[in-house]
């Protein structure tokens, strides 16, 4: 199995001398339109199905599909009942080295059968929990026969699976007593750089999907709050509406990111386990950047960044400013799908951020269908854009791929 640890990485500058809707998967289909003069892409409805094996056994992002949200409205509520609100808890934030790039990660804490608190880090780009080797042996988790080989962007490691009982948002403040039981978890021991990233905390775990997925989560960053709301019922009065899928089985969430005046969305998923953001060659493409050859790479400043195998990365960077792209817009009369939707009026496009550019084996392993890497241009947002602004995930699972994601319309 594999398990995608979405970038988490230390960090350093250098500088180098390089109709329902549509869908985003492997198969583009260029589509020509009368009402205006670019080719926008659509993607027809992936027919592959999933390869059991191969695919359930994969705590991983799968082949992210960008779904079409059809055009009907999705309702949001119009009070929010206090008693909703099952936790509100401080969000502390892990301080990056001197030289770290991007933002600081975020953590909450747990105890875990009364013992603890222990910090643990909040990764909206991870499937599963984590917990290092030390705790484990703090708390005598008892280790089976399961193992899990961890991939991320700088490589891969293998931890132990095993159930995580007892475990308990605490040290905030609650709707009902004085903390937040939660169902068991499953968690990989593993290492992982983060752990004393922060001389003022040691990290013990990692939050993934897994928990993530039962709330709806408030990441308010101005504030310095986090929020767990019972599904569908937290407050997004004031915020927009970003439409977004769930990427496969996986419980990863995505959405179509563009650039300012571009008609042409990426696919991009949402990852508050890394410090900055990241597209991949065919992206920057999409983007208008010049080609992985040109020279001005070279010249241009890069991040050097550390996996959790200890294998080096060096990414160019370019400031970039993003935004994102509505519903699919379809022509009345045929209706074929003829563009996106702009955002919202209010909206304003994130404040810009340096943004690095690479190919890494999150987008090609990873996104692949467990069979075949995936090509296609891809990205992940991280905290130098999350962090921007106030971010609501409605990320609980149910039957259909739809997610909602609501965002402050500006910094």
């Amino acid at each position: 199995m594999r398990l995608k640890l979405s970038l988490q990485l230390i960090l350093l500058w250098s500088c180098l001398q390089e109709p329902c809707g549509a869908f985003l998967s492997t198969h583009i289909q260029p589509v020509s339109t009368s009402r205006q003069k670019s080719t926008i892409r659509f993607l027809e409805p992936p027919q592959r199905l999933l390869h059991s094996t191969p695919r359930r056994d994969v705590l991983s992002s799968g082949a992210l599909l960008l779904v079409g949200l059809g055009s009907e409205a999705l309702t949001s509520n119009a009070a929010v009942d206090d008693a909703d609100l099952l936790a509100d808890l401080p969000m502390i934030r892990l301080r990056l080295p001197q030289q770290g790039f991007g933002r600081e990660y975020v953590a909450v804490q747990l105890t875990i059968d009364g013992k603890g608190p222990y910090d643990f880090m909040v990764d909206s780009g991870l499937t599963t929990e984590m917990i290092t080797p030390h705790l484990q042996e703090v708390l005598k988790i008892k280790i089976g026969r399961n193992s899990i080989s961890a991939l991320a962007a700088g490589g891969g490691t293998t931890g132990s699976l095993v159930d995580l009982d007892g475990a308990a948002l605490c040290c905030g403040s609650f709707g009902n007593g004085s903390e937040l039981k939660l169902p068991k978890l499953h968690a990989v021991i593993t290492d992982f750089p983060q752990e004393h990233i922060d001389p003022k905390h040691d990290v013990e775990g990692m939050l993934g999907m897994e928990l993530l997925s039962m709330f709806d989560v408030d990441f308010d960053f101005p504030k310095n709050r986090i929020r767990f709301w019972k599904p569908g019922t937290s407050d997004k009065k004031g915020l927009d509406e970003i439409p977004a899928v769930v990427i496969n089985e996986t419980g990863l969430i995505g959405i179509r990111l563009s650039v300012p005046g571009s008609q042409q969305p990426i696919l991009a998923f949402l990852d508050c386990g890394a410090t900055f953001s990241c597209m991949n060659w065919k992206a920057a493409t999409l983007f208008g950047l010049p080609p992985k050859t040109d020279p001005m790479y070279r010249k241009s400043p890069a991040v050097a960044a550390l996996g959790i195998d200890g294998n080096m990365m060096t990414l160019p960077v370019v400031k970039q400013t993003l935004t994102f792209s509505g519903e699919v817009e379809q022509d009345p009369q045929t209706g074929r799908p003829i563009g996106f939707a702009s955002p919202p009026a209010d909206w304003r496009p994130w404040d810009p951020i340096q943004m690095a550019i690479g190919d890494i084996p999150a987008f090609s392993t990873i996104l692949g269908d467990g069979r075949t890497p995936y090509q296609g241009p891809a990205a992940l947002i991280g905290l130098d854009v999350l962090a921007q602004r106030r971010v609501v995930l409605e990320a609980a699972r149910d039957e259909s791929r739809r997610r909602r994601v609501f965002v402050s319309p500006s910094t």
